[in-house]
């Protein structure tokens, strides 16, 4: 009889120590994993805006070069009135498209990125089973998080990773 009692005792023992490891298991891998990431840095240091604030700031830099040189045509005192008056009207509809140009820019490419980031983190979210990613600008927005949930360089990491196809 001691013997069954000691039996039972072991598989009763045993029982409750599956149901406490599966018990531990599942609360901490049905915890929702909540991490932040800084927005500007992610933005500014994707290879991507690089490569975009790259080829925007040539294009700017030619049509400000073109309106430089208008200014400079139009400080000349070689120029007549009437050459003046043309040369003025044109240098006024450089400089609004210079601003516009400077505009349209910033906002299509602005969207462009933010779309490939949000891309990106989703796929990033999915391989590490992250069920909310909190985007704060220098963490204004965030009251208060722990160093330790913060991915911003492994979110950065991967992002360029899968934009210059290595992942």
């Amino acid at each position: 009889m001691i013997k069954n009692s000691t039996k039972a005792l072991f598989i009763l023992n045993l029982f409750l120590i599956c149901v406490i490891v599966i018990f531990i298991f599942l609360t901490f891998n049905l915890q929702p994993k909540v991490v932040y990431v800084d927005n500007v840095k992610i933005f500014n240091d994707f290879n991507m805006t690089k490569e975009l604030k790259s080829s925007g700031e040539k294009e700017f830099n030619s049509k400000k070069t073109y309106l430089d040189s208008l200014y400079l045509k139009l400080q000349s005192s070689e120029i007549s009135p009437q050459g003046k008056k043309i040369l003025m009207q044109e240098f006024i509809q450089k400089k609004e498209e210079l601003e516009q140009f400077n505009q349209i820019f910033a906002s299509e490419q602005s969207t462009k990125i933010w779309t490939r980031i949000k891309s990106y983190t989703s796929e990033f979210s999915k391989e590490n089973k992250y069920k909310l990613i909190i985007g704060s600008e220098n963490k204004s927005n965030v009251l208060f998080a722990d160093e330790d949930i913060d991915v911003t360089n492994d979110l950065l990491t991967y992002i360029n990773k899968k934009y210059e196809g290595l992942k």
